[in-house]
């Protein structure tokens, strides 16, 4: 294996330790002030120092294996562990879009940065883990080196069809989020929405709200149909073309993990416990609408990815 693929997972083994070793200290003296007096909704204290620890073991291991032969059953082994420690520590750190949302509509309160930097630390981290866990897949699945296909078994082209799943996650997402804004529009209807302790100017709102009709809409149904991939023919200078393949996946990726996290695991969580009161019918729109959003966006994302993955070089210079 490369040499620089080696350096890049010692450098993500270093990434880890010292997130551990930084919250290693805040468990002994103390965390400084944080945005809403918290990092993550889940215990704190020594466990984000665990999650540190398992996922520089993870990395380590996975360093070691890039200077060795290992076989396909080791590489399965080391894509599992990186995966279970890189989401580990993405569900830990959900926090890091929530504080990210905070600081650009409400500006920097106190504790705001440190908290975007703990928790976008943790995602940082667990991002490394599940790049690593993806490759170390496709090295067990004897993908191309060239494109990370399994030629054959993969689609080559953005022209080719979503599958059936992919189309489920989206119109998923898209019933999430009717069931979310259905309690949104009883609330906005009754005068409960805006609550007179938001301080947050109309313009704020409606730009909040249009985005999020549109995440909740467009975005999804761009992660399945073709469209989403190659510009449709109404859009007459562009027509054809390929749709930048990050400025749909990556939003769909970012937008489906923080729902799915905060909601879908803390916040539903946290229902089961009784943390929240209120009537059962609006809660259960409202989180469990945010929880299908969230998870049909990353089942979709995961068609999108497949589908969109630049041409293979290697087939290219074979036909020419």
């Amino acid at each position: 294996m490369r040499s620089d693929v080696y350096g890049a997972r010692i450098a993500a083994v270093v990434w880890q330790i010292a997130y551990a070793l930084v919250h290693a200290w805040w468990a002994v003296v103390g965390e400084p002030r944080l945005l809403n007096g918290r990092e993550s909704y889940f215990p704190g204290g020594w466990v984000p120092v665990v999650l540190g620890v398992l996922a520089a073991v993870a990395c380590l291991c996975a360093a070691v294996a890039a200077r060795r032969d290992v076989s396909d059953t080791g590489r399965h082994a080391l894509a599992v562990l990186n995966a279970v420690a890189g989401a580990a520590l993405c569900v830990y750190s959900f926090l890091f879009p929530v504080v990210v949302v905070s600081l650009l509509f409400e500006g920097a309160r106190p504790g705001s940065v440190t908290s975007l930097l703990a928790t976008g630390s943790g995602a940082a981290g667990g991002v490394f883990c599940l790049v690593i866990a993806a490759r170390e897949r496709r090295l067990a699945a004897h993908a191309c080196e060239s494109c990370g296909r399994v030629h054959g078994r993969s689609p080559e082209s953005r022209a080719e069809p979503a599958p059936g799943w992919a189309f489920a996650g989206a119109y998923l997402a898209v019933a999430g989020y009717v069931a979310r804004m259905s309690v949104w529009l009883v609330d906005t209807l009754a005068g409960r929405w805006p609550s007179a302790t938001t301080d947050v100017s109309w313009t704020a709102l409606a730009v909040f709200v249009v985005l999020m009709s549109l995440t909740g809409t467009l975005l999804p149904l761009a992660l399945a149909h073709r469209w989403g991939r190659l510009w449709p023919a109404w859009v007459v200078p562009l027509r054809g073309r390929a749709v930048p393949r990050w400025l749909v996946l990556g939003t769909g990726l970012f937008i489906g993990a923080s729902l799915t996290a905060y909601f879908g695991i803390a916040g539903m969580t946290a229902w089961i416990r009784g943390a929240f009161g209120g009537p059962f019918l609006p809660l259960l729109l409202e989180m469990g609408g945010y929880s299908l959003w969230g998870v049909g966006l990353l089942v979709a994302a995961a068609s999108y990815a497949r589908l969109t993955r630049p041409p293979c070089p290697r087939l290219a210079t074979d036909r020419s």
